[in-house]
C-alpha cells in the first residue's frame, strides 16, 4: 500500500490531539464531525458525510462520543475500511467481541487507541518485567483520578479505568481470573464517578484500580483543560519495586527484596531510590506513536497488537465482571460472563 489517506470521524477535544499526530507524521488526512464547523476548524478538507469520507479514503480513525463507536464503527468496516477505534472501544465485552468478528469477516485492520501502552514509560516498565529485573510479582496498583468535569457520555468505568484495566495485564503479562469492585455515584447524575476494582490473578498477583473524577489531583492534565490529575501505576515484585507518575514523567526503581532478621522479623534490603531516565512524551508524541503502528499495520496488513480482542474484548471483560461485582457485592469469577 502506498501512503494511506485517513479519515478523521470527530473532531473535538481528543480529535485535535488526534489531528496534531497527524500533521507530525505528515499523513494524508480527511475530517468529518457532526458540527461541521468543528470539522472545517480542522484545516482539513471535509467529507460531507462518513460514506463520502471512506469513499475517499483508506481508513478511518474514530474519536466520537462512546455511545457512537458501535454503530460507526461498523459503517467503516461494513465499507471494507480499516479502523483505528479510540478508547473505550465499546461499552460491553459483547460488543467489542461482534465488532472483531465483523473485522475479521471484512479482512480489516482494526487498532484501539490505547495510550499507555505507547507511552515510553509504559513500555519501559513491561519490558523490565518480562526480563525478570522485578522477579515475581506479587501488587500492581493504579490511580486514574482527579478533579475534572464529568463526563456526559460515560462514567469512571469506561471513560478511566479502562485504560489500566488494559495496561496492568498488559505489564503483568498476565490476565486476571477475578474481580471485585465498588462503584459509586457520588454526583447523583446516574453514572459511577468513583470505582475502585480489585484484581486477582491465577499467579497470586493482585491489583488494583482507582478511578474518579471526584478526588484530588496532584499535577495540570496534559489533555483536558482545568482539570488536576493523577496518572500513576506501582509495581511491587520479589526483587524490585517501581512507582511511574506519567502527569509528573518520573520513574523511580528500588531494587531489592526482604530477607529474614532476628526474632523471626523480616527486613527490608532495598537499594536507594534510583530516577529511571526515560525521555518524556507528550499527548501528541503519544498518540503519533500509536498512529504510527497503525500504519505500519495496513502497510504490512499484519494484526496489531492492540487489537479488539485483545485491546478491547479484553478490558471490557474486566469492566463487565467490575459492574456486576459492584451490583451484587461479591467477586466475580470472569468465565461467569458469557
Amino acid at each position: 500500500m502506498s501512503d494511506p489517506r485517513l479519515l478523521l470521524i470527530g473532531c473535538g477535544a481528543f480529535g485535535r490531539v488526534h489531528l496534531a499526530a497527524l500533521r507530525r507524521l505528515g499523513v494524508a488526512a480527511m475530517a468529518f464531525d457532526a458540527d461541521e464547523a468543528t470539522a472545517t476548524a480542522t484545516g482539513l478538507p471535509v467529507a460531507a458525510s462518513i460514506e463520502a469520507g471512506l469513499d475517499a479514503c483508506d481508513a478511518a480513525i474514530v474519536v466520537t462520543p462512546v455511545p457512537t463507536h458501535v454503530p460507526v464503527a461498523t459503517t467503516v468496516l461494513r465499507a471494507g475500511r480499516d479502523l483505528f477505534l479510540e478508547k473505550p472501544a465499546t461499552e460491553t465485552a459483547a460488543e467489542a467481541a461482534a465488532l472483531a468478528d465483523l473485522a475479521g469477516q471484512m479482512g480489516c485492520i482494526a487498532q484501539v487507541g490505547l495510550y499507555f501502552r505507547f507511552h515510553p514509560k509504559a513500555i519501559a516498565l513491561r519490558r523490565m518485567v518480562a526480563a525478570g529485573e522485578f522477579g515475581a510479582l506479587h501488587y500492581l496498583a493504579a490511580r486514574f483520578s482527579g478533579l475534572k468535569r464529568a463526563r456526559g457520555d460515560s462514567g469512571a468505568l469506561l471513560n478511566d479505568a479502562v485504560h489500566f484495566a488494559d495496561l496492568l495485564p498488559w505489564i503483568a503479562g498476565e490476565a486476571p481470573h477475578r474481580i471485585f469492585a465498588t462503584l459509586s455515584d457520588p454526583l447523583r447524575r446516574g453514572r459511577e464517578d468513583l470505582a475502585v476494582i480489585q484484581m486477582m490473578f491465577p499467579s497470586g498477583l493482585t491489583a488494583m484500580i482507582e478511578a474518579g473524577c471526584v478526588l484530588p489531583g496532584r499535577w495540570p492534565d496534559a489533555v483536558v483543560p482545568g482539570a488536576e490529575t493523577r496518572k500513576e501505576v506501582l509495581v511491587a515484585g520479589h526483587d524490585a519495586l517501581a512507582e511511574v507518575d506519567f502527569a509528573a514523567e518520573s520513574f523511580a526503581l528500588r531494587r531489592g527484596t526482604h530477607v529474614p532478621g532476628e526474632n523471626g522479623a523480616w527486613l527490608p534490603r532495598h537499594a536507594a531510590r534510583e530516577d529511571v531516565a526515560i525521555p518524556a512524551a507528550d499527548p501528541v508524541e503519544v498518540v503519533a506513536a500509536e498512529l504510527a503502528a497503525f500504519i505500519e499495520a495496513l502497510r504490512s496488513r499484519r494484526a496489531p497488537e492492540a487489537g479488539l480482542r485483545s485491546g478491547a474484548v479484553a478490558p471490557g471483560r474486566i469492566l463487565d465482571a467490575a459492574r456486576r461485582s459492584a451490583q451484587q457485592a461479591r467477586v466475580v469469577a470472569l468465565e461467569e460472563l458469557a
